[in-house]
């Protein structure tokens, strides 16, 4: 372990990081959280309106460089901007962070040509990009994907499916990792931008637990044709630049998951404050006091995993892919537990959709599953420590 990782930062937001969460939680409580509970319940997309808005605060775009129409926002900004949004209505972080997640692959590797056709209206919030790297059989081994490009006449062919894609279903664009070697292995994988109205393409909406206004689908390539020039970065290079990105979205859900965590803390405190049994405030209970205590703990050692990974993003620590494994492992089992003690000391009124705790709890379960699962989060931190690895 690096003597940096042993000593801990002083995290401070600035003026200016104060001033712009501030701004967005102003908007984000007026605007938005008066939908959201209505929004969910009937599965309706978040509207495009809010989208664009997004854009205003440097939610979209925000990490990428200003030459490229980007924010050039650190990490911890852009994670404590994300953590507000997810406090509200995770399925428009998610909006945001799958878009981002699709045009920084596409900006780091794309050529100029690609940076110019589709990043103006994707930054703008008019287009939807997804980002398509899981299969039916490939989940975690995603060096061996079974979606094949091959070289046609004028670019790739490209035939096979991707499972569990945010955004799938009403995406304009996004890019996809394809196998076009033989042998399979993380040299065969590359990355290509598809539009959706590429002739051969087509997606299925797949019903799921949490986040209604956030869809998934199945996409669906059969003999799909796209030219040569949408080719990101060179042949054989997609899995670095997948597992580049997905060391950021680790950090990027670990925020996320934050962000819900402190809803359902605060709803638990709210209503323990109101909630009379026994002629006062349950709030005044010793076990609920413990359960108000856990979470909180649980909130504060998340905010800490979460600061430090997206430190170490910025300063290019070579520890950041381990701390942000940590801070996602983390935080995505901490906002299950606060979720799940928010909702006990609701009572039954919790288990109720009366009250948006249980959508927490729904919205926040498959973070421990995304960007890698916990479980193969563990694997990775330990083998930072101990220098050998369990996957091989």
């Amino acid at each position: 372990m690096s003597d940096e990782l042993r000593y801990s930062m002083r995290f401070e937001l600035t003026a200016e990081q104060v001033e712009l969460r501030d701004a967005l939680r102003r908007y984000l409580q007026a605007e938005v959280a008066p939908i959201v509970d209505e929004y969910e319940r009937e599965s309706r997309m978040v509207p495009a309106g809010i989208v664009r808005k997004m854009h205003e605060f440097g939610l979209l775009g925000g990490m990428l460089g200003e030459e490229d129409g980007g924010f050039n926002l650190p990490a911890t900004t852009y994670g404590m901007l994300i953590a507000e949004v997810a406090r509200v209505w995770p399925s428009l972080r998610s909006i945001v962070s799958t878009s981002n997640l699709a045009v920084s692959v596409l900006t780091d590797g794309g050529s100029d040509y690609l940076k110019r056709r589709y990043l103006p209206r994707v930054l703008s919030g008019e287009a939807i990009a997804s980002f398509a790297l899981s299969e039916p059989n490939i989940g975690s081994d995603a060096a061996n994907l079974e979606t094949r490009a091959t070289a046609s006449g004028q670019g790739w062919t490209v035939n096979g499916r991707k499972l569990y894609i945010s955004l799938g279903p009403v995406c304009e664009l996004g890019v996809v990792f394809v196998r076009t070697g033989g042998t399979g292995g993380p040299g065969d994988v590359s990355c290509l931008v598809f539009e959706s109205g590429m002739p051969g393409f087509s997606v299925q909406s797949l019903p799921k637990m949490g986040m209604h206004s956030c869809p998934l689908g199945e996409l669906l390539f059969e003999d799909v044709e796209i030219p040569r020039e949408n080719l990101i970065g060179a042949e054989g290079k997609g899995f670095a630049l997948a597992k580049k990105y997905l060391t950021i979205g680790r950090c990027v859900v670990a925020f996320s998951a934050l962000g819900i965590a402190e809803a359902a803390c605060d709803a638990a405190i709210k209503y323990a404050a109101e909630r009379m049994q026994f002629g006062r405030p349950i709030a005044g209970f010793q076990l609920v006091q413990q359960m108000v205590a856990d979470m909180l703990t649980l909130v504060e050692t998340s905010r800490l995993l979460c600061f430090r990974a997206a430190d170490a993003l910025d300063r290019g620590s070579p520890d950041s892919a381990y701390l942000c494994s940590m801070a996602k492992r983390h935080a995505t089992d901490a906002v299950l537990r606060v979720a799940e003690l928010s909702l006990q000391v609701h009572g039954g009124a919790g288990y109720t959709s009366l009250f948006p705790v249980e959508r927490y709890y729904r919205d926040a379960r498959h973070l421990s599953i995304v960007e890698g699962t916990n479980q193969i989060q563990a694997l990775l931190i330990a083998q930072k420590a101990l220098g050998v690895s369990a996957l091989k």
